[in-house]
């Protein structure tokens, strides 16, 4: 028996580093880390940082895992404090980086402690100390509850401290038994005397059935100098310690003993709500510190839903149970008892929001954990309001504040969760307010657009939660629009809300007046994403500010705006009548009296839009007078706005009227034309006068004249007189301005008649070519005409010259015109400075040396076909027709057929076809001219007379073989020959041409290799029929023979050779064998002129084999071939039974070579009586026998 006294020279502090490091391995095992020596383990911050991450459930981040110089450590350890501090809110004292890598092991088992009191000791009191308020759990308060706690779970035991009053080990094993009774019955015998092993088995069954690792050795409980830490870090691993299915647990029972016990379920009143009977077996005692609540956290639970729990009284002795509930309400509650569990089933059920207190006694004490305070929370009754909620009242970057009241609901676990639009989220602390249960929190929007805001009260959404709402960036949102600047009273008016982020959420706008708020009508509307409207309509002039807002707030600053009525403007007064004179100062009154505060603006233009200056004089308030000078004639302009906006009746037309700026006009007013009306035109729209009259006078007297005046305009008007004789007379126009005169005008004019000017264009015709002189003669005899001249203009009408006029006679007149420049031109009669009409020519000057004149049909002709000559006029401008004229050869009779096309604007074509060959001679005209090469001498010829004949063009010539043919083109016309020859190889050929004759030509020439040889044939550039000849040249030297079977043969086998003509050219390849016997030859191409040959003789003897190519042999043929029979093979011979079984024939023929056929015949009992054998010469044999008696025939 050990006397349990410790080693008292074993220092605390030694007990406290080995309790700690064991701490710290039971928490990295998970992590596969073990450390040994505690003021080494943390010095490269490697291991503290996994200690962290498993302690926390977080991850520390990024860090250095092979940390080899001290830079790399120091910050690791940094990593780590920082995250003690900052992530997991831990304070900690006089550490830092540097005593952990040094190492300082004092401090380093200082920051180990107040891991262990903030991870384990504190935790584990969330959920067990009795006021549910407590959070957190430090310092000497720790030691307080956790010593509380014993006193708890061992109220017939003697708790003073936690260190001394356990060295015997009795304490220890009865917390064992009070966390599994039963588990450790020993204590009830145990004596302090046994104090080490009192220890070891207590807290060997707590590490084996309740989960609680032997951190402290027994030998260090039982020391008087354990420390108190040490203790607290091993006892407080009994929190949460629970037995383990199937754990050795010894009932103190007394089995004769049955107790009857009840129970109950009270309300606030004492009202039963439910009750139950049981039966215990007679445990000794009764024990409440062993009563369990199993199966719900009885924090809480939502009103309505029901609160399942079970009291397990097993192993808490015998005793009546009886639960009391204290609460704002009554409550529906059931109970059962369960006999094979020793367990009260509990069913609760609120029907009202609160705080509920409940008390579970179990005999006359109170059961462990007990009283229990119940919050029972109704979600439906939240109400959450605030910016946050509506987004009425904030904007991007200010607080958006969340207000949830819980008045109503109950005060539970409160949630408040927000994601924004582009995915951020914000978690809202919403902490309570100076009003109790009501919570309120904020979060700062970053991103315009929709808000999702959740709120939860235990984890259950409220009502209408999520929230939705938009919330818009008032920096991003801009006014614009006339509306800000000015309003017209009784009309629309518009304000431009430009958003940006496309959000603008409860758009208002608000008025006042110098005297107060004003009740302007206006209506929002929403053009489009981001883009709004407001549209107002104001009903009386004066001052008004506009404040926008949006969400409630103020959308940039106030506009102070007039409202306006340009409709009540009015304007009088002689400056804006219908018509006025140039040059003199008039006036007009404008009146804004009624019509609200702002300024009047007068533009006054002229005719050509240039600005007059006019003079504004403010008489009195809202009344001016405008004053302006016109210094132009013509229409003006005045256009009078208020406030930018046009007055009634704006903009104004004044006439302005000019008697000097009168402009008259015509052919009629120099020259007139006898007998036709004559035009004159006056023209007042400058002038501004509005009547014209007209009058005509000759030096003797009165000028008969028709006239009448034509009205084209209010400021344009026509005079169409005719006169009646001829000779110079006087027009007079006078003016007037309604029906005063102002001013005329008068106007000398000739009279001329037309009809008696005879012009001769018979030296100038409608085509002129350049350079060359013409010559026109006038008569103006009788006419009236005087001072004749002639003009020359283009069809624009611009003058390009004046030919010379020279008067011969009087009224007989010559004009000499030479045009050195092409194009189309009209020449007029000029007289006094006036075109004569009807005395006009029109014609075209072109130059014959700038058309092109081309094609082969210049060149030569072949005849009976179309020959073509292409003429090109564009270059010579003119306009006249082309020809041809055919000079032919003598023999030739008829014409030669020709035909002239237009084939575009200046482009045209001559087709001609000769008949008969010979020489022709071809002029090409343009309006008459010839042009081009003047006249061209051209060969008319016929290539498909030309006749060719000889061997040289026909296939089959050998090679190195001189060949010939002659052409003959006596027929063809006068023609160059030309012959050129290439051979396979695409070489030139030399050729010998002689002409033998007039129109007789030999060719010679000696092919050098084998292939197809291609003979052009040209005459006269033209090739002849059937040109260009493939003649087909071959080499039969070039033709090789291989092969076995060339040397010998096996006679009735077939022997096969190759003959190779690839390099031969084209020819007929011929074969045949002479021998013995006639052979059957098979002979097959393969492409690319190689042919295997295969042939079988029938007998045994020489052959002469023959191979001609283009009918010669080729080298080595014939070839002797010596054919011997193979060897005999008896296996292929077989016969066939003939006559009645009394003969056989035996075919030998696949049997091959030469041998003796022997034959025997056995009837049943004897031989065959003879046998004959007799050979048919083609190794075939009949066979012959006789048996004497009938039976089976063996051969």
């Amino acid at each position: 028996m050990s006397t349990g006294t410790p080693n008292e020279e074993m220092d605390w502090r030694l007990i406290q580093q080995k309790t700690f490091t064991r701490w710290c391995n039971q928490q990295l095992k998970v992590q596969n880390i073990f450390v040994g020596d505690l003021s080494k383990a943390f010095c490269d911050g490697v291991n503290l940082i996994a200690l962290m991450e498993v302690l926390s459930l977080k991850s520390v981040g990024r860090y250095n895992k092979w940390p080899k110089i001290h830079a790399q450590k120091m910050d690791n350890v940094s990593k780590a404090l920082d995250f003690i501090m900052k992530d997991e809110g831990i304070k900690l004292v006089n550490i830092g980086s540097e005593d952990i890598v040094t190492p300082n092991l004092k401090l380093i088992l200082g920051l180990v402690w107040t891991l262990i009191l903030h991870y384990q000791i504190s935790q584990g009191f969330r959920c067990d100390i009795d006021d549910p308020a407590t959070d957190t759990v430090e310092g000497p308060s720790a030691a307080q509850a956790l010593l509380a706690y014993m006193k708890k779970m061992l109220p017939n035991k003697t708790v003073n401290n936690l260190t001394t009053n356990w060295n015997d080990g009795i304490l220890v094993a009865a917390l064992v038994d009070a966390h599994a009774p039963g588990l450790c019955t020993e204590v009830d015998t145990m004596v302090p005397e046994n104090s080490l092993e009192n220890a070891t088995l207590a807290m060997r069954l707590a590490e084996e059935w309740l989960d609680v690792p032997q951190l402290l050795e027994p030998q260090d409980m039982v020391n008087p100098k354990v420390d108190e830490l040490s203790m607290m870090t091993y006892l407080s691993q009994f929190l949460e310690a629970k037995a383990k299915p199937g754990a050795p647990l010894k009932q103190r029972v007394d089995p004769s003993q049955i107790v009857q016990c009840t129970g109950k379920i009270r309300v606030n009143n004492g009202l039963l709500l439910s009750d139950c009977t049981y039966q215990k077996a007679g445990i000794l005692g009764c024990y409440p510190e062993r009563v369990r609540v199993r199966g719900a956290r009885l924090e809480g639970c939502r009103v309505g839903e029901a609160l399942n729990f079970i009291v397990d009284i097993a192993d808490a002795g015998t005793g009546d149970l009886c639960i009391s509930i204290d609460g704002p309400q009554e409550l529906a509650a059931t109970c059962a008892f369960d006999g094979k569990d020793e367990a009260v089933s509990v069913n609760l059920v609120f029907h009202k929001a609160g705080i509920y207190k409940m008390t579970i006694m179990y005999g006359d004490r109170e059961a462990h954990g007990s009283p229990y305070h119940i919050r029972a929370w109704d979600p439906s009754l939240v109400t959450a309001y605030g910016s946050g909620i509506t987004g009425i009242g904030t904007s991007v970057g200010l607080p958006a504040d969340v207000f949830v009241d819980l008045t109503n609901s109950g005060v539970g676990s409160l949630e408040v969760s927000v994601k924004g639009p582009i995915g951020e989220a914000y978690t809202v602390d919403a902490s309570v307010t100076e009003t109790p249960d009501i919570f309120m929190g904020s979060y700062v929007p970053v991103a315009p657009g929709g808000y999702s805001i959740g709120v939860k009260l235990e984890r259950w959404e409220v009502a209408n939660s999520p929230f939705t709402t938009r919330i818009c960036d008032l920096s991003k949102v801009t006014l614009d629009g006339p509306g800000l600047v000015k309003a017209i009273v009784n009309y629309p008016n518009i304000i431009e809300v430009i958003a940006e982020d496309g959000i603008c959420e409860e758009l208002a706008a608000q008025f006042k007046s110098l005297l107060g708020p004003q009740d302007i009508e206006y209506h929002c509307t929403q053009l489009d994403e981001g883009h709004y409207q407001i549209c107002y309509t104001p009903h009386q002039v004066g001052i008004t500010e506009i404040t926008v807002t949006c969400g409630g707030l103020a959308i940039q600053q106030s506009y102070v705006t007039p409202c306006i009525d340009p409709t009540t403007v009015t304007i009088s007064g002689a400056g804006v009548n219908p018509e006025i004179l140039v040059g003199r100062s008039v006036e007009f009154s404008l009146d804004a009296s009624r019509s609200g505060p702002s300024d009047v603006e007068v533009l006054i233009t002229d005719p050509s839009r240039g600005s007059v200056p006019a003079q504004i004089v403010c008489t009195r308030r809202g009344t001016y007078a405008v004053t302006y000078q016109p210094i132009s004639a013509g229409e003006h302009t005045i256009a009078l706005t208020f406030g930018g906006l046009k007055v009634k009746g704006s903009p104004y037309k004044v006439h302005v009227c000019d008697p000097s700026a009168v402009k008259v006009s015509g052919p009629g007013l120099k020259v007139a034309i006898l007998g036709v009306e004559n035009l004159v035109e006056v023209c007042t729209d400058v002038a501004g006068l509005n009547k014209v009259d007209v009058s005509f006078e000759s030096p003797q007297g009165t000028f008969a004249a028709d006239c009448r005046l034509l009205e084209l305009s209010q400021s344009c008007k026509q005079i169409h007189y005719t006169p009646h004789g001829v000779g110079m007379f006087e027009m007079i126009v006078n003016y007037f301005h309604e029906a005063t005169p102002i001013t005329s005008q008068s106007f000398a004019v000739l009279c001329v008649d037309p009809t008696l000017i005879t012009l001769d264009w018979r030296g100038m015709d409608a085509n002129v070519p350049i350079n060359e002189e013409k010559q026109i003669t006038i008569n103006t005899d009788d006419s009236g005409a005087q001072d004749l001249a002639a003009c020359i203009t283009d069809l624009k009408g611009k003058i390009v010259g004046y030919p010379r006029v020279t008067e011969h006679t009087p009224g007989i007149h010559t004009v000499n015109l030479k045009m050195d420049f092409t194009g189309q031109y009209q020449m007029g009669i000029v007289c006094n400075d006036t075109s004569v009409p009807g005395c006009d020519h029109t014609f075209t000057v072109f130059d014959p040396n700038a058309i092109k004149v081309f094609g082969p049909g210049l060149d030569r002709a072949i005849m009976s076909q179309d020959n073509v000559i292409e003429v090109d006029t564009e270059e010579a401008k003119g306009s006249g027709e082309v020809g041809v004229i055919f000079g032919c050869p003598p023999q030739v009779i008829s014409p030669v057929n020709y035909e002239i096309k237009h084939v575009s604007e200046n482009r045209y074509k001559i087709n001609y076809s000769p008949q008969l060959v010979g020489m022709y001679k071809i002029t090409v005209t343009y309006a008459g001219t010839p042009i081009g090469p003047k006249t061209v001498t051209v060969p008319c010829i016929d290539p498909y007379s030309v006749m060719i004949n000889g061997r040289g063009l026909q296939s089959g010539i050998l090679v190195g073989s001189p060949v010939d043919f002659t052409i003959d083109t006596s027929n063809a016309g006068p023609g160059k020959m030309d012959v050129t020859m290439t051979n396979a190889k695409g070489e030139s050929v030399h050729v010998d041409m002689e002409q033998t004759d007039c129109g007789l030509y030999n060719i010679t020439y000696i092919p050098s290799c084998s292939g197809d040889y291609h003979t052009g044939i040209m005459f006269g550039g033209l090739e002849v029929q059937g040109s260009p000849f493939v003649t087909q040249v071959c080499n039969p030297i070039a033709v090789v023979a291989l092969g076995e079977g060339l040397e010998k043969a096996i006679a009735l086998n077939a022997n096969s050779f190759t003959v190779d003509s690839s390099q031969a050219g084209d020819g007929a390849l011929n074969l045949t064998i002479e021998g013995p016997e006639e052979c059957n030859i098979d002979c097959k191409a393969n492409g690319d002129h190689i042919y295997c040959v295969s042939y079988v003789p029938p007998l045994a003897g020489t052959y002469s084999v023959n191979i001609k190519f283009a009918e010669v042999h080729i080298p080595g043929s014939p070839f002797l071939v010596t054919c011997s029979r193979a060897p005999p093979d008896a296996s292929k011979c077989h016969a066939v039974m003939e006559r009645d079984n009394q003969a056989i024939m035996v075919d030998a023929r696949d049997a091959g070579g030469t041998g003796v056929l022997e034959v025997g015949v056995w009837g049943s009992l004897v031989p065959a009586s003879y046998v004959t054998v007799e050979h048919n010469g083609d190794y075939t044999f009949n066979v012959s026998y006789e048996i004497p008696e009938p039976g089976e025939v063996e051969i």
